[in-house]
């Protein structure tokens, strides 16, 4: 062997070594490993690049993790060997495969314990010289197939006792990042999109009533699904305009393999559940799907799943709908209740028919209302039901949209994922809780669904409820039901001091606290008095108020 090549082998391997032990260190400190992982580390690349200045030296490095495309993780060392004395020939022949042959050893190997190696392993060399001119560049990839099979039997036991078998059992929250990622990998299970779909399915309908688990779910998912459309499919077809600009185009006819058809109906049940969390990605993916010639994804683009009524023209209004891209459009001839009313019942036949909650309004009207609740989006929606709430015959269609759009769990797609994003039916049934006491049944029911950890728009709605209707004793388990909805960030109401001094609603209030759980009374007081002092001079004049009304 090439007396360079032997001591740059000695050199790679003594580094190659003192990383591994480290991770082993670290590795071996778990206190436990989790049945769907095989191993940790999966990637190793050798080689030697040039230094980014033009007089600076280059030098060999290790990379035993895949890095970023804006990182640099690797591990440099100063050899005893200069490039210049290493061929390109030299290293395909005599480095790489002495090299390769001790780490294919060691990976298929529990020397470093079981959990060291994942199933799969890729190494890379990559090698220039001092010219920044390529030299020699080559990577291969492992299986361990014991360990695969083991990884397949795994999953196959999760699904079954995690998955598809009857509550009360649950998988756990780690448990959703290794089974989503799992589900896409085609080395585990061959590409199904029915399949992925079916137990994605299944899981949403377990979960749907455990809040925490339901919501890791979903971002999970969307995560999982979002890294194979980008890291794994859409690389294999398309091309980035640049490293700085990730615009995607079409490879050239010569470098285009033949699409998959299993992973392009992958791709676009991607782009659907993605959807469900951001509307314009799954826009952006279904259109990279018709560049590879699909026909569902150009229908879904141009007329939806073809299960709804796409289109309503009147001589009152235009309506279209989209319920893959979750899109409704709204055209009035006019403004006034006649035109509404139309609209609106075209929007609540639409959700009869199973039209997606979370949808998005394409509306424009000369009239700009919007109800007066600080925080809430001034989107086309809001100010479409802010407008048709000022008449008044169209307040009961109203609250039957209401109770049509109702989901948990749910956002309108109105604007960007983020605070000022609201339940379906948010605008309608606030709007009605302003007008009306009628309506507050309906009001209440909504509160108690409101994910308090990711809506805060409720939070200024008790002053706009006083506002609008005053407080006496009635009123106050409805100003109940939206106090106990409010989010960890609400704060104490302002200008409410001198209603709570009457002494039928401090009786009032304090009937409703002794129901609530210490937790919520403990909210709910916050909310009414501010800081403790005046809490606990609350509650004093509520017991003095009780004890004089038993006596």
């Amino acid at each position: 062997m090439n007396p360079h090549i032997e001591l740059l082998l000695s050199e790679t391997w003594s580094q190659i070594e003192s990383l591994y032990l480290k991770e082993k260190k670290r590795i071996d400190a778990f206190k436990s490993y989790h049945s769907l992982q095989a191993g940790l580390r999966d990637y190793l690349k050798v080689g030697y690049r040039k230094g980014t200045a033009s007089y600076k030296q280059g030098s060999f490095f290790v990379e035993i993790e895949e890095p970023f495309s804006w990182s640099d993780s690797a591990y440099t060392w100063e050899s005893e060997v200069s490039i210049d004395e290493l061929s390109s020939n030299l290293l395909k022949e005599e480095y790489a495969p002495a090299l390769q042959q001790r780490l294919y050893t060691l990976f298929m190997s529990d020397e470093y314990g079981s959990h060291f190696f994942d199933y799969r392993f890729e190494l890379w060399f990559e090698f220039e010289n001092e010219q920044s001119e390529q030299l020699y560049i080559h990577n291969e990839q492992w299986i361990n197939t014991s360990k695969l099979t083991t990884l397949q039997q795994a999953l196959d036991h999760f699904i079954k006792d995690k998955v598809t078998s009857d509550l009360p059992v649950l998988p756990k929250e780690k448990d959703l990042f290794f089974f989503a990622k799992l589900m896409l990998n085609k080395d585990i299970i061959p590409t199904d999109v029915e399949r992925v779909s079916s137990l994605f399915d299944q899981l949403d309908l377990k979960l749907f009533n455990f809040r925490s688990l339901y919501s890791d779910w979903q971002s999970t998912s969307t995560m999982a699904l979002r890294f194979w459309a980008n890291e794994i499919f859409l690389p294999t077809y398309f091309d980035a305009e640049s490293e700085y600009n990730t615009t995607l185009h079409l490879k050239s006819a010569e470098s285009l393999p033949m699409v998959d058809e299993k992973e392009l109906a992958l791709f676009i049940y991607a782009a659907l559940r993605i959807g469900k969390q951001d509307a314009e990605q799954r826009k952006t993916y279904l259109e990279y799907a018709v560049q590879l010639h699909s026909e569902q994804a150009q229908r879904y683009l141009r007329q939806g799943s073809g299960t709804i009524e796409s289109e309503r023209k009147t001589d009152l209004f235009h309506g279209k709908a989209n319920d893959i891209l979750q899109l409704i459009q709204i055209k009035l001839t006019a403004e006034d209740e006649p035109h509404y009313r139309e609209a609106l019942t075209y929007i609540c036949d639409l959700l009869r028919a199973d039209f997606p909650r979370e949808y998005v309004l394409k509306f424009s009207s000369k009239q700009k209302n919007f109800l007066p609740i600080k925080g809430l989006a001034k989107s086309a929606l809001h100010r479409f039901f802010a407008n048709a709430l000022q008449y008044k015959e169209l307040h009961p269609l109203i609250a039957e949209y209401g109770e049509l759009a109702l989901q948990e769990f749910a956002w309108y797609n109105d604007v960007e994922a983020g605070e000022k994003s609201v339940m379906p039916g948010t605008y309608a049934i606030l709007g009605l809780g302003l007008y009306s006491t009628d309506y507050s049944p309906l009001l209440i029911r909504y509160m108690k669904l409101v994910d308090t950890e990711h809506q805060s728009a409720q939070d200024h709605y008790p002053a706009a409820l006083v506002e609008a209707h005053g407080m006496d004793a009635s009123f106050v388990p409805t100003l109940m039901s939206v106090l106990l909805a409010s989010s960890e960030s609400a704060k104490p109401l302002k200008g409410w001091g001198d209603i709570l001094e009457k002494d039928e609603l401090i009786l009032a209030w304090d009937t409703q606290l002794q129901s609530l759980e210490d937790y919520q009374r403990d909210q709910v007081l916050y909310l009414l008095c501010g800081n403790s002092a005046k809490q606990k001079a609350f509650m004093q004049k509520a017991e003095r108020l009780r004890s004089s009304t038993h006596s």
